[in-house]
């Protein structure tokens, strides 16, 4: 995607996304761009059939995301967009990582590992190891609103909203 059509297409997602995650996946984009990278947001917001798809292929493993209300979003390198090169996806996601959690926002990271690949991926990730071999969550181009469980974010809690549900 040239630079232009990638620039439109992330302000368009951003504008998906509740103004207080969207802060703060622009300021991931900016850091990761600092990096040399071309990240781009591949989905924001997600339709409830669309998310009921992603769970039959067993993309998601929810029938509620945050996608669903705009609390989450799913980044990757445009320039491999497809993973087929496996090094430089790992050291975006490691430096994806490291950025969200700096900004606030959890990531699919660790989900699925071992407690010992957690440990190491957090520590390689502390270190900013970029070129560290190390196994990655089952989503870890995924990142989302941090402090909200997803029984609240169904209920409509939100990022700075106090309710008594």
């Amino acid at each position: 995607m040239n630079e232009i059509d990638l620039a439109k297409r992330n302000a368009r997602m951003l504008l998906e996304l509740h103004p207080a995650v969207g802060v703060k996946v622009a300021a991931v984009l900016i850091d990761l761009q600092g990096h040399g990278w071309r990240p781009r947001i591949q989905q924001a917001l997600r339709t409830q059939s669309e998310q009921l798809e992603n769970l039959s292929k067993g993309v998601s493993r929810v029938r509620f995301s945050y996608h669903m209300v705009g609390l989450a979003a799913d980044l990757l390198d445009d320039d491999n967009p497809v993973g087929k090169d496996a090094a430089a996806e790992t050291r975006f996601c490691l430096m994806l990582a490291s950025s969200a959690w700096a900004h606030g926002l959890d990531t699919g990271t660790l989900w699925g590992l071992s407690v010992e690949d957690r440990a190491k991926a957090t520590a390689i990730i502390a270190a900013k190891k970029w070129t560290a071999g190390v196994e990655l969550g089952w989503d870890a181009g995924h990142v989302q609103v941090r402090g909200i469980t997803l029984s609240e974010a169904k209920r409509g809690v939100r990022p700075g909203l106090v309710t008594s549900v």
